[in-house]
């Protein structure tokens, strides 16, 4: 009986160790959450999503966005640095709320790097130098001479003071060698109409939402901001190509998750994301609405919100940018 009995708990044993592999592998065990600091709609909300459709068919679990506005996405930020780093809640953010932000404001609710685990970079969103119609200039080195010989007039709209569009809009500035004035709005929309109506001279916005109204003669676009053409509209030149390498910049959207995850969880999530936004048909779903898929993956990534937060941080000092607290 007890020789049974032995054999028994030696059995019983075995089965449990057996088992501590399959149960450590088990991650995802149940659904992810995937928190946008935007409102839905937006390029951000609309890039999450993506995301969340394809890596839920890569990791065979549901993957839910989840949106929570408010404060230029320090909300959701906070709250992603805040969770319990267990793989489950995960953040989706861009250039404006990981590098920008801090970048740009006094004090924020949280601290980058350190806060975060980084996955990778999802997509690039480039920009394009967007003109009105009614401006007499049809080049890049055109509107140049045109903005030097009337110093302070050009206005151009952006999304808000501190917004990717604006330090993009003051690095071609300080490139050129050129001042204009600006025009801030509370959104990118707001802006293209003002655009359109020719109540501003110039806009640089994403080219998906305005290259219709470039098609259409409204606008015209004189230079993309990314390191290479983009493929919506092959015809315009780079910043590189018209002679301003310096203004080469990107809005750029990534996968992160709270500081401490555990090591088998970060490697699934990075190797399982990577593979399933450079699938077909992610790509395909991406360049559909405007974005470049590119993906960077774990420290390459950290190290590039580094350097991007320094050339903000520089640029505000030089300009004497603060946002408000």
């Amino acid at each position: 009986m007890i020789t049974l009995l032995r054999t028994l708990c030696a059995l019983s044993l075995a089965t449990c160790v057996g088992a501590l592999p399959a149960i450590a592998q088990e991650y995802p065990a149940k659904p992810l959450r995937i928190i946008v600091g935007y409102v839905p709609g937006g390029a951000s909300d609309l890039s999450a999503r993506i995301t969340a459709e394809v890596l839920a068919q890569k990791l065979g679990q549901s993957v839910i966005v989840e949106n929570r506005p408010g404060a230029a996405s320090a909300i959701g930020i906070e709250l992603v640095a805040k969770s319990p780093p267990d793989g489950y809640t995960l953040l989706h953010t861009n250039s404006d709320g990981l590098a920008i932000l801090p970048a740009l404001k006094k004090s924020v609710p949280f601290s980058v790097p350190k806060d975060f685990t980084f996955i990778t970079r999802i997509t690039q969103l480039p920009l394009v130098v967007a003109v009105s119609a009614q401006l007499p200039v049809n080049s890049m080195a055109e509107l140049i001479a045109y903005a030097k010989a009337n110093p302070g007039k050009l206005r151009y709209g952006t999304s808000g003071v501190g917004s990717g569009p604006h330090l993009a809009t003051l690095l071609f500035e300080r490139e050129a060698g050129i001042k204009m004035l600006h025009v801030p709005y509370k959104g990118s929309g707001a802006a293209i109409n003002d655009l359109l109506g020719g109540h501003i001279d110039l806009s640089l916005p994403a080219v998906q939402p305005i290259a219709p109204h470039a098609q259409a003669g409204k606008v015209k676009l004189l230079a993309v901001t990314g390191p290479k053409r983009d493929p919506l509209v092959p015809d315009v030149p780079t910043m590189k190509e018209v002679g301003l390498p310096g203004a080469t910049v990107v809005i750029w959207f990534g996968l992160l998750g709270p500081a401490g995850m555990p090591p088998n969880v970060v490697e699934r999530l990075r190797k399982d994301a990577v593979a399933a936004l450079n699938s077909p048909e992610a790509k395909q779903k991406f360049r559909a609405v405007g974005f470049e898929p590119d993906t960077l993956a774990g420290d390459e990534f950290e190290k590039f919100v580094g350097a991007e937060y320094k050339q903000w941080k520089d640029l505000a000092a030089s300009e004497g940018i603060v946002l408000d607290e």
